[in-house]
C-alpha cells in the first residue's frame, strides 16, 4: 500500500454542471467561522486547490482581494470561468493543472481544499502549502458529507443504489480499493502536523436539508462513479430505478437530511 492511492485525472469528467447545481453549498455559518478563525482581512490572497466548478471559491472570493482557483479538469475550470462572468466575479484567477504543481509566487493568507484532500498527494500538497502561506497563515480542509452515508431508511436505500449501480457499471474501481485503509493509517491531521502545521482542529456544522427524488438523482450524477458519462445510455434505466426504490421507502417524496459539513484547520506558525 503506497503513500498516495492513485485516482484517474479525469475522475469528474462530465459532472461540472451537476456538481454546481446539486451539491449542497457550504453553509454561511461555516464560511463565516472559517474567515473569523483565520483572520481573513479582505485584502489578502486565497489559494483554492482542487476547486472543481468553484463551490468553495465562490463562497469565499468576496473575503479576499485576490483568489487563485486551481483544478486539473479543464471542463470544471471552463464551467467556473463562465459562472464567474455571469456573476461579475473578477478577482479570481482560474487555472487548469494539478494542485501539486502550483507556482505560488507571492504568499497567501489562506489555502483551502474542498472535499478533495484525499485525492491529492497529501504530503506533497501539505508541505507545499506551508511554503505558499505567509507567516501566521492557515490551511483549511473543507468537507461536506453526502446523504448516502446517513442512518435514515431512505439514506440506506440510497447507499444501496450507489453500490448496486456502481457495480452494474463497473465504476466502483474509480475509487482506490486501499483508500479507506490508507486514510486510517495516515489521518489528515497527521499529514498536516508532519508538514509543520500546528493547532490542527476540526470544526463541524449541520444544516437540515430537504431533497427530492430529482435532486438526489442530480446529486448522484455529480459523483465520480455515477456521472452521466459513466451511465451513458443506461441513465434512463438508472433514473427509473432510483424513483421506484426511493418512492417505496418515502412515498411523500420529501427526504430530510441533517447535512454534515466540517473543516480541518492548520496554523502556520511564524518562523
Amino acid at each position: 500500500m503506497g503513500d498516495s492511492p492513485s485516482f484517474r485525472p479525469d475522475l469528474y469528467r462530465g459532472t461540472a454542471a451537476d456538481y454546481d447545481a446539486f451539491r449542497l453549498p457550504y453553509p454561511r455559518a461555516l464560511v463565516d467561522d472559517l474567515c473569523h478563525r483565520t483572520g481573513a482581512s479582505g485584502s489578502g490572497r486565497l489559494l483554492d486547490l482542487a476547486c472543481g466548478p468553484g463551490t468553495l471559491t465562490f463562497a469565499l472570493n468576496d473575503r479576499f482581494a485576490e483568489v487563485w482557483a486551481v483544478d486539473q479538469e479543464p471542463e470544471a475550470i471552463e464551467f467556473a470561468v463562465h459562472k464567474a462572468e455571469r456573476l461579475g466575479v473578477k478577482n479570481v484567477r482560474w487555472m487548469t493543472g494539478p494542485a501539486e504543481a502550483v507556482d505560488a509566487g507571492e504568499p497567501f493568507e489562506l489555502v483551502t481544499i474542498g472535499t478533495a484532500f484525499h485525492r491529492l498527494d497529501r504530503r506533497r500538497v501539505a508541505g507545499s502549502a506551508a511554503q505558499w502561506l505567509r507567516d501566521g497563515g492557515h490551511l483549511a480542509l473543507v468537507w461536506s458529507a453526502t446523504p448516502n452515508a446517513g442512518p435514515a431508511p431512505w439514506q440506506q436505500v440510497l447507499a444501496e443504489i450507489f453500490v448496486d449501480w456502481s457495480r452494474r457499471m463497473d465504476s466502483d474501481d474509480r475509487i482506490p480499493a486501499d483508500l479507506e485503509a490508507h486514510l486510517e493509517r495516515l489521518p489528515h491531521a497527521t499529514v498536516l502536523e508532519d508538514a509543520g502545521f500546528t493547532d490542527v482542529r476540526r470544526y463541524e456544522f449541520t444544516e437540515i436539508h430537504e431533497w427530492t427524488v430529482e435532486t438526489l438523482i442530480g446529486l448522484m450524477y455529480s459523483t465520480s462513479v455515477l456521472s452521466r458519462v459513466v451511465l451513458g445510455d443506461r441513465a434512463g434505466a438508472f433514473e427509473a430505478d432510483v424513483r421506484e426504490r426511493l418512492g417505496a421507502v418515502e412515498p411523500s417524496g420529501v427526504f430530510r437530511e441533517h447535512a454534515s459539513f466540517a473543516y480541518d484547520l492548520g496554523y502556520r506558525r511564524a518562523a
